[in-house]
């Protein structure tokens, strides 16, 4: 860096001091002013003054070195008395002229291309104003010359008809201009040949140290494979992230097993809106599909247990393998990603989020169901002071086939989602509500709901908000009367999957402008409910019909007819 010695500069420094002195010494960490005056102090001259370059702000060359404004001076005199005009000889350059300024294209084409004619003011041949072009200063000059035998050919035809024109005529340059010029010719007098070959002669670069340098090999004498083997060349197949190490059981916390029979706060009143007749229909058939009342679900589920037999525990088991089939198919690629031994990538991942009992326990078998499938079912837990036997049974059965537990709060889910595993989260399960429970009930403690807010906060970002699937409804809406209690808790999703019968809350959601038609996707998925449940009670008999043939999970869609 000697080459900015004795340049005088002010430094502006990041505190927004001053500094102006000559450059003494300059090196990668620091810069040397000599004779250096501060802005705080101006009066005071610094007879050395060293800035670290981490300081500095801006440098400005206020003052170029001696020696190079002696040569600077040089060059102009010189200039000045190389190209002086000579009156009675005007093709002749003496000392203290300036060069015209002259455009080579039309110098040549008015040498090779317009012939000898008379001015038209006085009648002089004007051959006698004879200008050689070489007197003038050309920037191709330096530029090597292809001496071709076209070229030379031209430039014979040239010599011997070539005029300098009077510039002082104005219909002389229209002539040069409307004149077609010879790309050929011009092009032909450079001679890329001999400038590259000037260029390799000078490069004096390694190969191998520049950027094309990786791809050739080291040692020229290695013969270069042409074909390779069937472990070489090939992705590696053995990646790994934390994923086991998530989860530990010494992080788990405790779960109390005792059952809990908590009072569900359902909401009879649905106020329907008689100006909108919105529905849901089979998507295949349009055939409507009735809805259920919290209350009327509940009683369904009552007496699947009570008077046939089918357990909570049976209803869970249905559901998360109807539902787990949903998702591999229709979700996360199905057999043509899943079941591809040769898909060097890890398995996807699947995020539960767990809150309600009822719908965290199906959640938890759920993703029982899919970690015997191959993905990997991380799920979170806010709050599990208390939950029922099902729950923990769940949980238990979860936690012992490979799914990892998350139970202490957002930024930990996710750190581990962000740095410590390589997949994104590619679905987003929504167990925290379901239709027989509200948020303020699950999560009661002030400090359970500003993990939760922070919780939803995050799955409604865009790029996280087209991966969550809801249970029974949207977590935050009223799985009766379909409205809000606080507008910050309310998650949105892409999926919503109605388990066993759709309530009414949904469409009371959407007629309350909580949900928008065609932002959710409607499934109905098979619980086991028993069909003769619907035939035992008068008000349940508009449930009496074959909801499901040969499928275990109907599509459903919005109608207004």
């Amino acid at each position: 860096m000697t080459e900015f010695i004795n340049y005088r500069v002010d430094v502006t420094l990041k505190d927004g001091t001053k500094s102006t002195g000559t450059i003494t010494h300059v090196d990668s960490s620091q810069i040397s002013l000599g004779n250096a005056i501060q802005s705080f102090n101006p009066n005071h001259a610094i007879a050395n003054l060293s800035v670290p370059s981490s300081n500095i702000a801006d440098l400005k060359v206020i003052q170029l070195p001696p020696q190079l404004l002696k040569n600077a001076k040089g060059k102009a005199k010189n200039n000045n008395a190389k190209y002086t005009n000579n009156e009675n000889n005007p093709g002749e350059i003496r000392p203290g002229s300036t060069a015209p300024l002259l455009d080579d294209a039309i110098v040549f084409a008015k040498q090779g291309s317009v012939p000898p004619s008379k001015d038209a003011h006085n009648g002089n041949d004007r051959s006698s104003y004879n200008t050689p072009r070489g007197n003038y200063p050309n920037s191709r000059a330096g530029t090597p010359k292809l001496r071709s035998v076209k070229v030379q050919n031209h430039q014979n035809y040239s010599t011997a008809g070539s005029v300098d024109p009077d510039w002082g005529d104005e219909s002389d340059v229209q002539e040069i201009k409307s004149a077609e010029f010879d790309f050929a010719a011009n092009l032909a007098m450079f001679d890329k040949k001999s400038v590259f070959a000037d260029f390799q002669k000078k490069d004096t670069v390694n190969p191998g140290d520049r950027l094309v340098g990786h791809n050739k090999v080291e040692n020229v004498a290695k013969q270069r494979k042409e074909k390779y083997d069937n472990d070489e060349m090939v992705l590696d197949t053995s990646r790994n992230d934390n994923w086991d190490n998530i989860g530990s059981a010494s992080k788990k916390l405790s779960i109390s097993e005792r059952a809990n029979n908590s009072t569900s706060n359902l909401h009879k009143d649905s106020h329907l809106a008689a100006t909108q007749n919105l529905k849901l229909v089979h998507a295949d058939n349009l055939s409507p599909i009735p809805l259920a009342s919290p209350v009327q679900l509940l009683e369904i589920e009552r007496l699947s247990a009570e008077s046939y037999g089918v357990s909570p525990s049976v209803m869970t088991e249905v559901c998360a393998s109807n539902l787990s089939q949903l998702i591999a198919n229709h979700v996360l690629g199905g057999s043509t990603r899943l079941s591809n031994k040769k898909n060097h990538n890890l398995p996807p991942l699947v995020l539960l989020l767990i809150g309600s009992s009822r719908c965290g326990s199906r959640a938890f078998a759920t993703g029982r169901h899919l970690t015997n499938h191959g993905m990997r079912v991380l799920a979170f837990v806010i709050n599990n002071e208390e939950s029922d036997k099902n729950l923990t049974e769940q949980w238990t059965l979860f936690e012992n086939c490979g799914g990892k537990i998350i139970s202490s709060n957002v930024n930990e889910l996710l750190n581990i989602i962000n740095h410590q595993l390589d997949t994104p989260v590619e679905l987003i399960i929504d167990a925290l509500q379901g239709y027989d429970d509200h948020l303020e009930d699950v999560f009661y403690q002030e400090e359970d709901q500003q993990e939760l807010r922070s919780l939803m906060n995050w799955c409604n970002e865009p790029h996280q908000s087209n991966k969550v699937m809801s249970l029974d409804i949207p977590s935050g809406i009223d799985g009766g009367s379909g409205t809000l209690s606080d507008d910050s808790l309310k998650l949105n999703c892409k999926w919503c999957i109605s388990m066993g019968l759709p309530i009414t809350g949904l469409i009371l959601a959407y007629k309350n402008g909580h949900l928008e038609s065609g932002d959710v996707q409607h499934y109905l998925i098979d619980v086991g409910i028993p069909n003769k449940v619907y035939s035992s009670k008068g008000n349940l008999r508009k449930f009496d019909k074959f909801w499901y043939s040969a499928e275990s999970s109907i599509k459903l869609e919005l109608s207004n007819d």
